[in-house]
């Protein structure tokens, strides 16, 4: 009963989240991106520059995953594939997709679990193009060293951000445990917030990502659960609305194939790589490499992989079905949305 009531408040605020437009910058006016010309076919490599620069203000949370946006961003690679692109920085992933929504941004950074929200909750034309990537330990949480296991949280203190992703790896952990969500305190606040209150002493466990889950285990702290026991669920997505993928898909189209290029130079020059990552995530080059093991980071290859072909569907949607199942039995949705309503291949297949 204490499960059923926690979760139906679970979605309440969800439902507020991804229908509000209650975060940083929501005076922005949306940026054109441009006039179509439709997907390139070399969407692997940085397209020659238009004629005019297009611009595209694109969304994100402080996440490893976005390596390949934060190298392409500094190395000059958008605008070399004839953009001009703004980052502009939200505390959670569930941020970013309500100014999405909202139409404040071209481009969101966001969790396949956002937007399932988004679209169970509400008539949304967001979907997404690509997948950036995969976390298989980059999402913990972190306990004080006298909290061995997730069963050992009863009665103790927990910070984390309500109806993130970061509540579904704990909700996964629990369940893991045989633990019922009443038997735990939550204190919500952002993933970077969680993990500062944790290595500030405030609370005895904390559901973060990196960079805080090395600094938690550099301040006395333990991973007692991570996203590598629940592989390919937490995946982050390119998001876009499909109205301005009508409007303007080669620049989309190029946003892509820069954002590949980051990828190709994080695998082949990562001393050249992790030092630019780490200025984005206030990290040294050693700590990025580190956190760059618990998550897999995906190019345009990859991507044609994961979405498959049209006469075969690929692993992408199987993950996007999880993810789907979970907001649904967990009451986080007022419908199910259709799993392939969520996506948009053209891009990279």
């Amino acid at each position: 009963m204490k499960r059923r009531t926690v979760l139906q408040e679970l979605g309440a605020a969800l439902a507020c989240l991804v229908l509000s437009v209650g975060c940083s910058n929501k005076d922005a006016a949306p940026s054109a991106p441009g006039a179509a010309t439709g997907p390139s076919a070399h969407a692997g490599a940085a397209a020659p520059p238009a004629a005019a620069p297009v611009k595209l203000t694109v969304g994100h949370d402080l996440w490893i995953g976005y390596s390949g946006v934060f190298l392409a961003n500094e190395l000059e690679l958008f605008k070399k594939a004839g953009l001009t692109v703004e980052l502009k920085p939200f505390s959670n992933p569930g941020d970013t997709l309500a100014a999405l929504a909202a139409g404040q941004l071209d481009v969101g950074l966001t969790t396949l679990q956002n937007l399932a929200v988004l679209h169970g909750n509400s008539e949304s034309d967001v979907v997404a193009i690509a997948l950036v990537d995969s976390s298989n330990g980059a999402d913990a949480v972190v306990a004080k060293e006298s909290i061995a296991t997730m069963a050992d949280l009863k009665g103790k203190t927990v910070a984390l951000t309500l109806g993130e992703v970061n509540h579904m790896l704990f909700l996964f952990g629990l369940e893991k445990s045989g633990v019922s969500p009443g038997d735990v305190k939550i204190t919500s606040m952002s993933a970077d917030d969680a993990g500062a209150a944790f290595v500030a002493g405030k609370v005895d466990a904390a559901v973060t990502w990196e960079p805080w889950i090395t600094k938690a285990t550099k301040n006395g702290g333990h991973v007692i659960f991570s996203s590598a026991s629940m592989p390919d669920t937490i995946t982050n997505s390119v998001a876009v609305q499909r109205s301005k993928l009508a409007a303007g898909g080669d620049a989309y189209t190029r946003l892509l194939g820069a954002i590949d290029q980051g990828v190709k130079t994080l695998r082949g020059e990562p001393d050249k790589a992790h030092p630019i990552i780490g200025k984005y995530l206030g990290a040294s080059p050693e700590d990025v490499k580190g956190m760059l093991s618990g998550d897999k980071i995906y190019d345009l290859a990859d991507n044609k992989q994961l979405f498959g072909a049209a006469d075969k569907a690929g692993p992408a949607y199987a993950s996007v079905t999880s993810v789907v199942d979970f907001t649904v039995q967990s009451k986080l949705v007022k419908k199910a949305p259709a799993p392939e309503a969520l996506l948009d291949p053209r891009f990279v297949r």
